[in-house]
């Protein structure tokens, strides 16, 4: 009379295209070579990107670092202004490079009418990357001359100038404040300070592989010329090695251990590095 209809159908699963549904293997053997290969480059050039910019990173904070713990220039509100002559491979060349690092500054670089010797572009290029891209700001302008010493003068056209590298470095550390690099208060540690001085200005006139033997003799057993901490002494005999060694002359090992330890520490002393390869 009445047939009921089914409550119950057969259920039809279909199966899926699996070929629509490209999958990426998971598993490292189920890669083919070639893929491997770009899958390795790509992350070592991302790597390679990531430690750079950690790199630099890390030189701000380290600049950040300075600032804050107050080992800044105590002068940093002030402009700098000044200008250093010298003969080409003068360590005066390094110590202008060093105080630009300090002050976050640009150098320029000049070639005075009475300079005959040649101008090493290299060395140049090298001064005026320091601090580029890092300030604006022009404060140390560097001219060759053809003199014996170097000199150095704060406000050009105002100050008579002051001549000779340890003069200078005592001018510059108490003009600027340095008291961490040359504190006269103390005066044990200025006075021993003055005598490495000394011998730095018999080697400014004339290498001298006695005087070159006695300061490694003092770097023996310890790691500055004048206590725990560097001093202007270690800035001036950092910038003499670094001029002897970008030269080619040969130095005591212990020096040259002494220059590269250095330039791998104080923040503004790191800059010698771009002029010794060997230390990079």
């Amino acid at each position: 009379m009445y047939t009921a209809p089914k409550i119950y159908e057969d259920v039809v699963v279909a199966t899926p295209n699996i070929s629509m549904y490209p999958v990426r293997p998971i598993h490292p053997d189920d890669v083919t070579s070639s893929s491997g290969d770009d899958d390795v480059s790509d992350l070592a050039r991302r790597q390679e990107k990531c430690l750079a910019d950690l790199r630099l990173l890390q030189e701000r904070l380290e600049r950040v670092e300075v600032e804050c713990s107050g080992s800044v220039d105590s002068t940093v509100g002030s402009k700098l202004d000044i200008v250093i002559g010298c003969s080409v491979g003068s360590p005066a060349v390094y110590l202008a490079a060093i105080l630009a690092r300090r002050s976050n500054t640009l150098i320029k670089v000049f070639s005075h009418s009475s300079n005959s010797a040649v101008v090493d572009s290299a060395v140049t290029n090298k001064l005026l990357r320091v601090n580029r891209g890092e300030s604006e700001v022009n404060g140390v302008n560097l001219i060759y001359k053809d003199i014996s010493a170097p000199y150095f003068m704060e406000k050009p056209g105002k100050q008579v100038a002051v001549f000779g590298l340890s003069n200078i470095l005592r001018y510059i550390a108490r003009s600027r404040g340095y008291k961490a690099l040359y504190n006269e208060d103390n005066l044990t540690a200025a006075a021993l300070i003055d005598e490495i001085l000394a011998l730095l200005d018999q080697l400014e006139a004339k290498p001298n592989a006695n005087v070159l033997n006695e300061l490694a003799t003092r770097l023996t057993s310890a790691s500055f010329l004048c206590g725990d901490s560097l001093t202007i002494a270690d800035v001036g005999l950092c910038c003499f090695l670094t001029s002897r060694l970008a030269a080619g002359a040969q130095i005591p090992r212990t020096l040259r251990e002494y220059v590269e330890r250095c330039s791998h520490g104080a923040y503004e002393m790191r800059v010698l590095k771009a002029f010794l390869k060997e230390f990079q």
